[in-house]
This record gives C-alpha cells, structure tokens and sequence, in this order.
C-alpha cells in the first residue's frame, strides 16, 4: 500500500488528492503577484516554475525570489521545479547548469520540495541531487514528462521504478494521450503503483481528453493534482476552484 508523507501541515498521500498551483512570472514582482492570488485561494502547494524566471541563472537572485516566496507562501509548502525544454519547459539548458542550479537550490535549505527530471539525468547524478536535498531537510520529486504521447504500461512502471530508485520521496509521471484508451492505461498503471509502492504517485494525462484524470486521483491513486490560479502551467489544468468542487464528489463516492 502506498504511503505518505507530510509537508509542513500538508499530508501527501492520504484521502483527498493535494492541490498545487503554480507561479509562471518571469520577474520577482510579477511573482509575487501570483503568490499573492495563489495563497488566498488556498492551495495545499505551490510550485515555482523557475525555468519561466528570467534571473534563473543568477543564483543570487533565485535565492532572493526563493526567500520572499517561501514568506508569501507560509505554511503552503512551495515547490521548485525547472521544468527543461525536453520536458516541456520554456528553458534551454545544460545538464551541467540543471544539475548546479538544483545543488544550489538545495543548498539555502528553502523551498519544501525540489522536481528533479528522472530521464534527464544518469541515476548516479539524480542520487547525489536527493542526497543534497535530504540533507538540507528537504523532499524530492522524481518528475518525467511526456507532451508527445502515453508510453506504453510497462514504459510507465519502468519510468517509476527508476525515479524509487533515485531516491525520490514523490514519483510524478505526466502523459499526452491520443485517445480515452491512453487515458485508461495511465489510470491503470496509477492504481497499479498506489498497490504496490511504498512511496506516494503523482500522475496526470494532460490536455481535454485526460482532464478527469486531475480530480479522480483519490479513486485511483494519485496523491496531488495541479490546478491554475490565473495562468495554466501545462494543457488542461482546471481552474482550482472547479477542481476543488469535482475532488469533492469523488471524495464522497469512495
């Protein structure tokens, strides 16, 4: 049986699915904006999509935007994720500039949680990024996105296992589906995973066709969902409000 995990006052991995919004703003005040609009809608996460960030090779200023966000946030736990352009990301850049980046990131001990791409990197350099983030007192998201497509059932389990292995605390595997049969296989795997590992999934099927997969994660095992306050971060997030509503009738069917 999958288990959980609790950050700050937010328990991932237990009844409801978590729900997460994002920051896309490109400068600190526009940043701080949106995390002022997110926290009054009163999200369980907040992820900053600092590869949108356009001081994001400047660590100097990372940290300085990382403090007032962690500040603006309070007790929601915030997310930092540079989301690469192989991913589906807005951002070029080198696996030796990603993996810096995230070191650093983990190295002023202030985000919650830190996304790590599992396919990007080799397992030797994923596992000293989770051994950085726990020692700072940190979790880690073991994240692989596929924008063009479903991969096969055991392509999906085998993209898990290698994200346990690195030694993620949360496995995130997002998907494309062409059509509802996509859909199902990714729900399958998801109930799948929920059975059979220790660690809490996070799964989505992205655009119209998978947009049931982001509120029936109670059902099937997925333990947060994204949703948009203002700006999406990825096709078919629904607005959180909405999305609050569907969770709760599922919540009450299980």
């Amino acid at each position: 049986m999958v288990g959980s995990i609790t950050v700050k006052n937010t328990v991932i991995g237990e009844g409801i699915p978590a729900v997460c919004v994002p920051l896309t703003g490109a400068t600190l005040p526009q940043l701080m904006t949106e995390a002022r609009e997110a926290a009054a809608a009163g999200p369980d996460l907040v992820e900053w999509r600092a590869d949108l960030f356009e001081g994001i090779f400047r660590m100097r200023e990372v940290e300085e935007a990382l403090k007032v966000l962690c500040d603006l946030c309070g007790d929601v736990p915030l997310i930092f994720t540079i989301r690469t352009e192989k991913e589906g990301g807005e951002l070029k850049i080198s696996l030796k500039d990603y993996v810096e980046i995230l070191k650093k990131t983990a190295a002023t001990g202030l985000p919650s949680l830190i996304d790590v791409e599992a396919l990007q990197l080799d397992i030797h350099e994923q596992r000293e990024i989770a051994e950085a983030i726990h020692q700072a007192g940190m979790w880690m998201i073991g994240s692989s996105h596929h924008f063009g497509c479903t991969p096969s059932e055991e392509e999906m389990k085998e993209i898990f296992r290698r994200e346990e292995e690195a030694g993620a605390d949360l496995l995130k595997l997002a998907v494309m589906p062409q059509d509802y049969g996509d859909l199902a296989r990714l729900l399958t795997v998801t109930a799948q995973m929920r059975d059979g590992c220790e660690r809490p999934v996070i799964t989505m099927s992205m655009g119209e066709i998978g947009s049931a997969s982001r509120f029936c994660g109670e059902i099937f095992g997925s333990a947060v969902t994204f949703a948009a306050v203002g700006k999406a971060s990825a096709p078919g997030q629904l607005p959180i409000d909405e999305l609050r509503q569907l969770l709760a009738v599922f919540h009450g069917s299980v």
